[in-house]
This record gives structure tokens, sequence and C-alpha cells, in this order.
């Protein structure tokens, strides 16, 4: 077979072909029902695949190719490449419109396996958080926002929220490979969140993260998500512009603060991607205008459901091996502690495209979104982001000042009380 391993090809090596393949194929119990693939390459070494159906990954493949052109900015930039910042990236090779390879991720768990798994070792409740929600109110969906943000807080006053910070410290053999791994997970954290709001990517809950367990680094998955249609959705939009909850912030400084590594990395990550901005809007601008670029909003009325560790190693847990929030835990108390308690997950409703898709009737005869207005008021808010005019179009920040006001709209109560139960602010 003269086929190259997808995801290998290395114009400076010798191409990797495949050579066998596995007889068994493991069949996830997720909807989708996705199945994991090895394959035997040419230099005797084994690759696995997640091979998926019912699913478009091209834009995934694109944001990938877009992450590379950023790895390369950074590796050309002192201050970033003398840390080693770079996103983490796995092969996605879409073999159609409706299936694809999705590069196998070794030693990864999701934060939310992490967290869960961390608890039931130490015998606690997995659902903590969520019963003192469901004691405040039985219908979450019926309180105001300000009843909201009251229970936000009282869930943040009466609960730690330190599972992953102890999961780190308890899982290193020592404190020189606990300070390595804290290092690199604040790191990757602080330059994929960067690079998610000026690609105004969504739909961060925790098992759309995964961890690397041998040096921390966190590696993103479901992409599909991209150009703030979350933010733009009819139901319970995304109000912040990226993840920093607590439990994702505690692990970062000894002194739980943000004020350290994670703002210092994503202030000169700013810096390069907004020094770079016409190289990456020449990129953006080619699938942003390209028709195939609405795969994910021109779909009909479809569940596109992600799957469990879709590049992780372990399987998921069976309480988040679903996307879809279940709101039986909050709306009947007796459901709590059942293993269906909670469905981590951003999208309300299966319609979730209808607030941002775009019609393909002004494709002109190249075949190009020329005259599609959501895909010029995509490109011009990419633009604004990486000129600093994102909060004011009148006032350019400065990069610095920039992260500043973004952490400070990721952290407020206020954006993170009325965030869909499914993302799990409360985390």
């Amino acid at each position: 077979m003269h086929l190259a391993i997808p995801g290998t090809y290395d114009p400076d090596r010798e191409i990797v072909r495949i050579d066998s393949f596995n007889p068994s194929v493991k069949v996830f119990d997720s909807k989708q029902r996705p199945r994991l693939m090895k394959m035997i390459g040419s230099d005797g070494n084994q690759y696995t695949f997640i091979l998926k159906g019912h699913e478009d990954l091209r834009l995934d493949e694109r944001v990938m190719q877009l992450f590379g052109l950023i790895n390369s900015l950074l590796a050309l930039d002192n201050n970033t490449a003398r840390r080693s910042l770079a996103i983490e990236r796995y092969p996605v090779t879409p073999l159609s419109s409706k299936s694809g390879l999705i590069g196998f991720y070794p030693n990864c768990d999701s934060i939310t396996d992490v967290i869960v798994e961390y608890r039931m070792a130490h015998n606690q409740r997995k659902d903590d958080e969520i019963v003192m929600l469901a004691n405040i109110s039985n219908n979450w969906q019926t309180l105001s926002n300000l009843e909201r943000i009251e229970s936000y807080e009282h869930v943040m006053e009466h609960s730690s929220g330190d599972d992953l910070q102890q999961a780190m410290w308890y899982n290193s053999p020592n404190a020189e490979t606990w300070l390595e791994r804290r290092t690199n997970y604040t790191r990757s954290m602080a330059v994929m969140s960067v690079v998610g709001y000026i690609l105004g990517l969504g739909d961060r809950h925790l098992t759309n993260i995964m961890m690397h367990a041998s040096n921390g680094k966190v590696v993103h998955i479901d992409l599909g998500d991209c150009f703030e249609i979350a933010i733009e959705r009819e139901a319970y939009p995304e109000t912040v512009p990226f993840r920093l909850t607590r439990m994702v912030v505690l692990p970062m400084e000894v002194g739980s603060s943000i004020e350290g590594i994670f703002k210092f990395t994503a202030n000169h990550t700013m810096r390069v991607l907004r020094s770079n901005r016409d190289s990456l809007m020449a990129v953006l601008e080619a699938f942003v205008f390209d028709p195939l670029v609405s795969w994910q909003y021109t779909q009909e009325e479809e569940t596109v459901t992600p799957t469990p560790s879709a590049a992780g190693g372990k399987r998921t847990l069976s309480i988040v091996e679903s996307q879809v929030f279940s709101w039986k835990a909050i709306s009947r108390p007796n459901g709590i502690g059942n293993e269906d308690w909670v469905h981590p997950g951003s999208r309300p409703d299966n319609a979730y495209s209808r607030s941002f898709r775009i019609r393909n009737g002004s494709i002109n005869e190249k075949g190009w979104q020329s005259e599609n207005p959501k895909a010029k008021s995509i490109f011009k808010r990419i633009h604004s982001k990486l000129v600093g005019t994102d909060f004011d179009p009148n006032v350019p920040l400065l990069a610095v000042d920039q992260v500043e006001k973004l952490i400070e709209q990721a952290t407020l109560p206020d954006n993170l009380a009325v965030m869909y139960p499914g993302w799990m602010p409360i985390w």
C-alpha cells in the first residue's frame, strides 16, 4: 500500500506508509459510535486514530492548519520561543463531508475525568456543586439573572474548587515534576485562551479540554464552534471570551493567581499574533469566505455530538459521555446522585446553528462567498481583535490592556453565573 499514514507527511523526512491495519476495532458507546482503529506504519510503529461518522471535520482540519501557522510565529519570536510556547496539535483528516479521522492523542484525560477520578479516590461526591444548586432551587431555568448570580456566589463560598490543583499535586512523583507540569499547564492554557479568543472558539467545557498526564500540557478538542457561534446562540449565549473558571485558575500559581505566568504568557501571545496579523488574516480570509467553511452552519437541524476523549487517551467516564446537559439533576432533586447527573456541554438545543446560519446564495462563479454579509462580519470582527479595537472601535488598546480586559470578562461572576449549566461555570 502506498498511502501515507494520515497526518505524518513531512517533506523533509521519508514518507511513513500504511503497512497494515489492526484487525480489531473498538467502538465507543457515545451516540455517533466512533471507532478506535490502529494502523501499522512502514516504520514499524503503530498509529491510533478515531474514525468518526456523521460529522464534518473539515473546519477542524482548517483550524489545525491555522494552529500550525501560529506555532511557527511563536517559534520565530525570541520571548515565546525561549519558553517553548506552542499549541498542542493532532492530525485531522476528513474523508468526506460526513466522516473523517482524528489522531488519537496518547496519555491524555479530559479535565473532567481528572476531577471526577480525584473525588472518587478521596471518597467525595462528584456532584457536590450540583447538589448545592438543587438545594437553592428545584428549577434553575426559572431563576432570574440576579438569582443565578447569588446562587453562583453561594456555591463559590461553600466549595473549595481545588480538585484539579490537588490532583496535579498528588499525581506528580516529586515537587520538581509538579512544578514543571504546573508551568506547562499554565502556559499552554494561556496560549490557547488567547488564540481561542481570536478565533472565536466556544464550547470550552472541561470535557473538551484534555490534559497530558506526563507533562501537564492542555489539548483542546471539538473545535467546531468557531467564529463566536456560541456567543450568537439564541439560547444561553456564552458570555466569556475563554474559560478561566476557579477550577482552571487554582492550579496555575501557589497563590492561586493569574497575575504570574498566565498573564505574562497571554500578553506575549497576543503581542505575537497582533504583530503578525497580516499573515493570520490572509489565512483566515481564505477559509472564512470559502463556502466550505459554512459546513457547520448550513447543516439542517442535526445533532453533532463530539465523542468523549476524541483526541485523548483513556475512555471518558460514563457521566460525561454525552455533551448535552440534563436538567433532571436540578429540576428534580431525586435525580441527584444518578450516573447521568450531569453531561457537560454548552449547547442547550439541537438547533444551535440557526443563529449563525450562512446561506450559499451569494457564492460567485469562483465559489467564494464574496457578498456574504455574515462572512464579512466575521472577518471584520477578527481584524478588530488583532488591532485592539474589539472593545471600542475608536480606542485601540495595547496588547497588555486588551488581555487585562479579557481576563476581567472571563472571571466576572456576572458573566459566569448566566452561562449554560452544562458548561459547568461552577467548576
